[in-house]
């Protein structure tokens, strides 16, 4: 069937005869009850010829039933692999579940990836079919076919419909054609336990090859469960899905938790339409990175001072002052601050949230990388309380969060129920729990490290926990700086500061074994583009990072930085770097951490002259 044949207009908001079934432990059952329980309310949307599309339950199962049962005439068994490598689509869930109901394990690839990079990940975990969304991801696969001894087909999500391989290549309406009966599916289905893996999902690989995650049913369930328990999940919550599905933070967020809440996930037309598809889906629940909500900070800023008063810079200030610790909280300038403050949410605040579709929203988060707590404060000023949550692809992805209404900046909040979380002798955070995966794939050496004989999870981060069990972290492991003077340094703290300042893209810290810290910098496209334009320059950035008034705003940066840290903390010297950090160059890895061995080779030689001065 083509997606003519399954999305529609209709919208029906209840089911009065609808069955209400048990709620199991896989998430294939819990699919199937929740389509069961409401057929006719809207589970997904997206743009379809300039128009916003609807796909009910019954029509996303129907299209889940045929999807497995095709995979099934394919040959596929319980336990085999099957991989999908495309963006956020209605599509994407539909293979995903389907996979799962027929008793395989999928196997997300990030549509960003390299040939080579697609070719790990489907050789490492003996992929049988892959499912791709356009000719770009197919030409990633066709490229190493020759090195994929066990791949036997791909599936064409929205390729052209003339493919000259039958024997390899099948279309989705095809496969989905190949359905007379769902019996020998329901025994599948049947059978599938909560022990039982769902899932296999690569980390990022930021100091070695990526390490397939075993994730199973049981894990989804429960932490599906534990989440719920604080955030609480409706029939009636939206999610725009927009970041990779390929990570474990959307894919549990906007596709496992609909299934368990029951509501809506629209699909982004693109990145570049993010602005504009918030505002129309007005999501109940949002959920960033770091770098979205400073891009964010950084249009609403420059959207207000458009405005007659500058009302960026007022926004700003008084903000930045209600947070001020040095104000005793009791003074008349305090109180006459705080006043100030509550009456700028009021009304700059309510006109902002409408602007940016999140007006609905009763839970908005930060998750994948550290934010700075100042940027925290910023959009709790504006009435958007930031909840930062923290976890790992190893406990299927939130293992803390702070409660909605127990926010605390600065920490990523307390352990969801029923996980334990303990620090270990070397500061490094360990926890236990049902959302604990099985180890990594055909890996027992490195299963062994990361889970010891009690069930302890290595973290690979370093934090503390507090008398009311709220979790600060200080650094990741491996990222750690020892200087040459022993004393140990954070870097993403400064890193995430740095990247607060307008011009500034990415940041690198590097002073391992050194007498002092750098920094290699970037430039931030967008704001070096405005800048470039107001200061009549050259837009090219390779001649940006030349121009001695760019220079001297990146040096007041770097010192306004500085002034916050302790002098072991501050960077000494810096260098502009002529182009950004990329997945594709491979300084990032797909998740955009930074790949910091790859970046000090890189460019050692800025590097060298930096502490040759």
């Amino acid at each position: 069937m083509s997606d003519e044949n399954v999305m529609s207009d209709e919208n029906v908001m209840s089911d009065e005869n609808a069955v209400e079934p048990e709620w199991p432990d896989t998430i294939v059952h819990r699919f199937r009850a929740r389509a069961a329980r409401q057929p006719r309310r809207t589970a997904m949307r997206r743009v379809v010829d300039g128009r916003w599309k609807t796909l009910t339950w019954e029509q996303y199962s129907t299209a889940v039933d045929e999807t497995a049962v095709g995979l099934m005439a394919l040959g596929i068994e319980p336990g085999d692999r099957v991989a999908i490598l495309a963006g956020n689509r209605p599509e994407w869930h539909i293979a995903d579940v389907a996979i799962m109901s027929a008793g395989a394990i999928t196997v997300p690839v990030y549509p960003t990836s390299s040939s080579s990079q697609v070719a790990y990940v489907l050789d490492n975990s003996d992929a049988k079919v892959c499912f791709v969304d356009d000719t770009e991801q197919l030409a990633k696969v066709l490229l190493h076919l020759g090195n994929l001894p066990t791949l036997e087909r791909i599936v064409t999500i929205a390729a052209a419909d003339k493919l000259d391989r039958p024997g390899l290549l099948i279309t989705l309406t095809d496969l989905r054609s190949r359905i007379d009966s769902t019996s020998v599916l329901d025994a599948r289905v049947e059978a599938l336990g909560r022990d039982d893996l769902a899932t296999l999902v690569y980390t990022s690989g930021t100091t070695g090859p990526p390490k397939g995650v075993c994730i199973t049913h049981g894990n989804i369930a429960w932490t599906l469960d534990s989440v719920e328990s604080i955030v609480g999940l409706s029939e009636n919550d939206r999610l725009l899905s927009y970041l990779p599905l390929s990570h474990i933070a959307e894919r549990v967020t906007s596709h496992f938790g609909m299934i368990q809440a029951g509501g809506e996930t629209w699909f982004a037309q693109s990145l570049a339409t993010v602005a504009d598809d918030l505002r129309a889906c007005r999501p109940t629940i949002f959920m960033a990175v770091p770098r979205v909500w400073q891009k964010l900070h950084d249009a609403i800023v420059e959207q207000l001072d458009a405005k007659p008063f500058h009302l960026g810079g007022t926004l700003d200030r008084l903000i930045g002052a209600d947070a001020d610790p040095d104000q005793s909280a009791g003074s008349p300038r305090a109180v006459a601050t705080h006043v100030a403050a509550v009456a700028a949410n009021r009304t700059v605040g309510r006109t902002v949230r409408r602007g940016l579709g999140l007006d609905h929203a009763r839970l908005v988060v930060s998750a994948a990388a550290p934010i700075h707590p100042d940027l925290v404060r910023w959009f709790h000023g504006l009435g958007l309380p930031i909840a930062e949550v923290y976890g790992q692809t190893e406990d299927c992805g939130p293992a803390t969060l702070n409660p909605p209404d127990a926010i605390r900046i600065g920490s990523v909040g307390r352990p969801i129920p029923g996980l334990e979380m303990r620090v270990a002798s070397d500061g490094e955070l360990l926890v236990r729990g049902g959302s604990v995966c099985a180890g990594y794939f055909q890996m027992p050496e490195a299963t062994a490290e990361l889970i010891d004989g009690a069930g302890w999870m290595a973290t690979g981060d370093l934090g503390r926990i507090d008398d009311d069990g709220y979790v600060w972290l200080t650094g990741r492991k491996k990222d750690l700086i020892i200087n040459a003077a022993g004393k140990n340094i954070a870097p993403s703290e400064i890193e995430a500061r740095l990247s607060m300042e307008k011009l500034v893209g990415q940041a690198v810290v590097v002073g391992d074994g050194r007498r002092y810290l750098t920094a290699l910098i970037t430039l931030d496209a967008d704001a070096a583009a405005e800048w470039a334009e107001h200061h009549g320059a050259s837009n090219d950035i390779a001649d940006l990072i030349h121009d001695a008034r760019v220079r001297d705003e990146i040096d007041a940066a770097v010192e306004r930085v500085n002034r916050e840290h302790a002098p072991v903390e501050q960077i000494k010297y810096w260098r502009l770097l002529p182009t950004s950090l990329t997945v594709e160059g491979g300084e990032l890895t797909p998740t955009y951490k930074v790949k910091r061995a790859v970046v000090a080779e890189r460019y050692g030689d800025l590097i060298e002259a930096m502490y040759a001065t």
